[in-house]
């Protein structure tokens, strides 16, 4: 016992307690400078040579590589190095296989550090022997880096003096590893999803290609009628279609405007599928019943109810449908036939301005065989017009969620204007209302006018 009462044992704990903590802070201190190099950069090769040129600071080595395993797992290959010897090569980008290279093996196979006192004698270190005695390194410490349960490779540490690393060194190394570990894993996984990402993205492109070759190129010219359309796909594929294409050699035009339920991938695919039946039927109906006494309402009902039979009875149990309106135009007639399934009532704008919806009518089509439909007629003046659209008009949202809704649309169309303005001017609205607003649903309008 010293004078002041304390005896020595105890002043030894004490010191021993200090320097524990003094190392313990050291570490934190270390572990921060790491945490800050590996937030200061998104470029994986900064974040993994700033560790290196910490790590050599930190823990007296000569210099540090950081080295992954290869696809076959028999070689490594440096990805990032940092040495303080002037002089000394830069061997980022070398491989190395691990025949021979006993103590990488030890640490990929066991998942444990090692550390190597007696590295330029050492057999564990022999295919390094003659590197270790020219630079003069007595250790050499191998660290694994260890993700999800799995060696993916080594941190490389050469001591730069005789001393040996401690059990400090090796648990701050190990924890650092683990830093480095999860750095590289999360920069794999990122780099898979991108691909997985890229790849995604082009075969949507090539979908959406496809997907654009089935709308009309140009829109079939007929007497006595000016026909707009306006298409906007929310994604890259779409649900929604329209198609114009000629009747009995130009006489008349067929029409139709659908919305595919679903969006996305699914709902692209059973758009081609409708679109490819509606207009092959409909062409078929007119083709076979042109001499007979058949007017083109009952063509028409006929044509949906084949695609509808057709869908609900070999694709149930998709539980696809779709909303369709389709109209026949006649060369200098005022009548037209048209059949509504489903869909938001059509807006028919008189030349006096006067606003009308037309019937709605029928069902979706798609889901049930052997439904009744019903076609319509109406008469049309000169100058009056007719505007059907999807529910991604009315359902359009602004930035807060508000609905762009049928007051927005009839007040766009509203007028005394041509089909080309109350067209623009709609589109317009559109727009402003969505403004910066993700799009909620594909828009598509297609308007006819009898020219006056």
């Amino acid at each position: 016992m010293d004078q002041g009462g304390v005896r020595s044992e105890d002043r030894v704990d004490f010191f021993v307690v200090r320097k524990t903590l003094e190392r313990r802070a050291e570490e934190l201190t270390i572990l921060n400078h790491l945490a800050e190099a590996i937030s200061s950069s998104l470029e994986l090769d900064d974040i993994l040579h700033s560790i290196c040129r910490e790590m050599v600071r930190v823990l007296n080595a000569r210099n540090v590589g950081i080295a992954l395993l290869n696809e076959k797992k028999d070689g490594l290959k440096v990805v990032a190095f940092h040495t303080e010897q002037p002089g000394e090569t830069d061997v980022t980008g070398l491989e190395f296989g691990l025949e021979g290279n006993d103590a990488s093996l030890f640490v990929i196979k066991t998942g444990e550090p090692i550390v190597v006192p007696d590295a330029q004698t050492n057999p564990i270190t022999r295919s390094m022997h003659e590197v270790l005695r020219q630079r003069g390194t007595s250790c050499l410490m191998v660290v694994p880096l260890m993700a999800r349960g799995e060696v993916i490779g080594t941190i490389g540490i050469p001591s730069n003096s005789q001393e040996v690393f401690s059990q400090d060194d090796v648990r701050l190394s190990q924890t650092i590893a683990g830093q480095v570990a999860s750095v590289i894993d999360n920069a794999r996984l990122h780099q898979s999803v991108k691909q997985a990402r890229d790849v995604a993205e082009r075969e949507l492109e090539i979908g959406r290609q496809i997907q654009t070759s089935f709308f009309p190129e140009s829109i079939p010219e007929i007497n006595g009628w000016e026909l707009v359309a306006y298409f906007q796909s929310a994604r890259q594929v779409a649900g929604d279609f329209y198609d114009v294409f000629e009747l009995e050699d130009g006489k008349k035009l067929g029409l139709v405007l659908a919305d595919v339920c679903d969006k996305g991938v699914g709902a692209a695919l059973f758009m081609v599928l409708f679109r490819s039946l509606l207009r092959a039927n409909l062409i078929q109906e007119f083709e076979q019943r042109e001499e007979a006494d058949v007017d083109p309402g009952q063509m028409l009902v006929s044509a949906v109810d084949k695609t509808n039979n057709y869908i609900a009875t070999n694709h149930a149990r998709a539980s696809m449908f779709a909303t369709v309106f389709s109209a026949v135009l006649e060369r200098d007639n005022s009548e037209l036939w048209y059949i509504n399934c489903g869909h938001d009532p059509p807006v028919l704008i008189r030349k006096s301005g006067e606003i009308e919806r037309l019937t709605p009518g029928n069902v979706a089509i798609g889901m049930f065989a052997d439904l009744e439909f019903k076609s319509f007629r109406i008469a049309m003046d000169r100058g009056d017009a007719v505007v059907a659209y999807t529910d991604g008009v009315t359902d359009a949202r602004s930035m807060d969620g508000i609905t762009f809704g049928e007051a927005r649309l009839l007040n766009a169309l509203a007028g005394s204007k041509s089909l080309q303005e109350r067209f623009g001017d709609l589109k317009n609205a559109i727009s402003t209302h969505i403004s910066d607003a993700d799009q909620y649903d594909d828009i598509t309008c297609v308007g006819f006018e009898r020219m006056g």
